[in-house]
C-alpha cells in the first residue's frame, strides 16, 4: 500500500468521526431541554379541609343488619350473589358444589347441610347444630370469613360493602319455601346515634353509641351462619348507700359464704348458698329469726364449659380486665348487678321499664333471658332466639360471676 492509500483512509476516518461529532450538536441544539427545578414528578395530594382535625376523618359508623335489611333488595343481592355462584347453588334441591347449598340457609344450623364435608373449625364454631346462620351470623361471615371464623376453608375475601351485604342477605332469605321473618326495625332515636343498632346480649338492648354489625354468615362461598348468643347486659348503677347496694357477684358470694356452722337461733341461710347469685340473705345475729326472701337459685355451671359457650357472644360483648362496651355492653360484675344499668350504654325503654320490676340480674333473670330474650322483654331489640341447651345456660352464667366489676377474675 503507498502513502497516498493510507492517507485516503486516515481521511475517511476522520471524516466519520467529524459526522458524528457535529450530528450530535446538531441534535442537541435541536431538542435541548431545561431540567426541572425540582426533579422528580409532582404528585397533587388534596388539601385538608381548615379546621380538620390532625387525626384525619373519623371512621363511619355502620348501621347494624336489622337496620340494613328494611331497605335492602332480594334482587340486587341476586346480582351480587353471581359472584358466588361458582361455589355454591341457589337451587332449592340443595345440591352442594365447592360449597354447601345454600337454600334455606338463613337460621339453619351452622355445619349441618348433608353431603358437605366442613371444615373442623365451621363444625366447632357451629357447637354441635346448636349455632345458627342468624342475620347476624351471616352479616360477619360474608364481611370477612376467615377473621370470624378463623381455619374455614372458604376462600373468598368478603364483602366490604355493608348495603351489598344486606342485599346478598336479603337474596339468601328469598331462598326458601317461607322465608325466615325480617329482623324487628331499630328504634329511630337508637339508629340516629349509631348509623343503626346491633344485637343485644342477655340483659341489654339497643347500644346508640355502637354501631351493630351483628351477623357473620359465611360470605359468597359460604353456607352457615350462627346466632350469635348476647349475654346478659349492664349498666353502671347509681351511687347507692351501704344499705341499698346490690349484692356482689356469685363468685364472691361463694367465697365469702363458706358452709358454716348455723349459731343458736339462727335461722339464715346455709354456706350452700353461697354459691347462689347475688341476693342471698346474710344471717340474723343469735336468737333473731330471719324474715329473708325466697332463696337465689344457686350456681351449678361449669366456668370452663361456659367459657367455650361465651365465645359465640364475642362480637358483641366483653367480659374481664380492659373489658368495654361493643355492640352490647361489657359484662364484668353481671351476676347479682342493676338490670339495664352499664355506665356509657344506652339501653331501649323495653328493658328499662322490664328493670323496673325486676332490678337485679340474679341467676334466676339471667337464666330466663339467656333462654329466650324476646319472651323476657318482647319489645327487645336483641335478635338472638336464646340457647336452648339448659347446661349451656347454667355453664355461661358460673363463666360470668368469676368476674368482678373490674373484671379481675375470683377463681369461682
Amino acid at each position: 500500500m503507498n502513502s497516498l492509500e493510507a492517507n485516503k483512509i486516515v481521511g475517511a476516518g476522520l471524516g466519520v468521526v467529524f459526522l458524528m461529532f457535529g450530528g450530535s450538536l446538531v441534535a442537541e441544539g435541536i431538542f435541548h431541554s431545561e431540567p426541572p427545578e425540582t426533579p422528580g414528578y409532582e404528585v397533587a395530594v388534596a388539601e385538608p379541609e381548615e379546621g380538620g382535625g390532625g387525626g384525619g376523618a373519623a371512621e363511619e359508623t355502620v348501621a347494624p343488619i336489622a337496620a340494613r335489611l328494611q331497605t335492602a333488595s332480594a334482587e340486587a343481592g341476586a346480582t351480587d350473589f353471581k359472584k358466588c355462584s361458582a361455589c355454591h347453588s341457589a337451587a332449592e334441591s340443595g345440591e352442594n358444589k365447592i360449597g354447601p347449598g345454600l337454600w334455606d340457609v338463613v337460621n339453619r344450623p351452622i355445619a349441618s347441610h348433608a353431603g358437605f364435608d366442613y371444615s373442623q373449625a365451621m363444625s366447632d364454631f357451629s357447637e354441635g347444630g346448636s349455632v345458627v346462620w342468624d342475620y347476624e351470623h351471616l352479616d360477619h361471615f360474608l364481611e370477612n370469613p376467615k377473621g370470624y371464623i378463623s381455619g374455614t376453608k372458604m376462600g373468598f375475601a368478603g364483602i366490604k360493602d355493608p348495603a351489598d351485604r344486606a342485599d346478598t342477605i336479603a337474596y339468601l332469605r328469598s331462598l326458601a319455601a317461607n322465608p325466615a321473618p325480617l329482623p324487628e326495625a331499630p328504634a329511630a332515636e337508637e339508629t340516629a346515634a349509631t348509623e343503626g343498632e346491633s344485637v343485644e346480649a342477655p340483659g341489654t338492648e339497643t347500644n346508640p353509641s355502637n354501631p351493630e354489625d351483628q351477623t357473620n354468615a359465611q360470605a359468597p362461598g359460604t353456607t352457615d351462619t350462627e346466632t350469635a348468643a348476647a349475654m346478659p347486659g349492664q349498666e353502671t348503677a347509681p351511687v347507692m348507700s351501704e344499705e341499698t347496694r346490690p349484692n356482689p357477684p356469685a363468685a364472691q358470694i361463694q367465697e365469702e359464704n363458706a358452709p358454716a356452722a348455723p349459731t343458736g337461733g339462727d335461722t339464715s341461710a346455709s354456706g350452700e348458698q353461697g354459691a347462689a347469685a347475688a341476693g342471698a340473705a346474710n344471717s340474723e345475729p343469735a336468737g333473731e329469726t330471719e324474715t329473708a326472701a325466697a332463696t337465689p337459685a344457686a350456681i351449678t355451671g361449669d366456668p370452663a364449659a361456659g367459657e367455650k359457650v361465651f365465645n359465640r357472644c364475642k362480637a358483641c360483648h366483653a367480659v374481664g380486665e380492659g373489658a368495654a362496651n361493643k355492640i352490647g355492653p361489657e359484662l364484668n360484675g353481671i351476676v347479682g348487678e342493676p338490670i339495664a344499668q352499664v355506665e356509657g350504654y344506652n339501653f331501649s325503654q323495653g328493658l328499662k321499664d322490664y328493670a323496673a320490676e325486676h332490678p337485679t340480674w340474679t341467676v334466676e333473670e339471667l337464666t330466663a333471658w339467656l333462654e329466650n330474650p324476646k319472651a323476657v322483654v318482647p319489645s327487645t331489640k336483641m335478635s338472638f332466639p336464646g340457647l336452648k341447651s339448659e347446661d349451656d345456660i347454667q355453664n355461661v352464667i358460673a363463666y360470668l360471676a368469676q368476674f368482678g366489676e373490674d373484671g379481675s377474675k375470683s377463681g369461682n
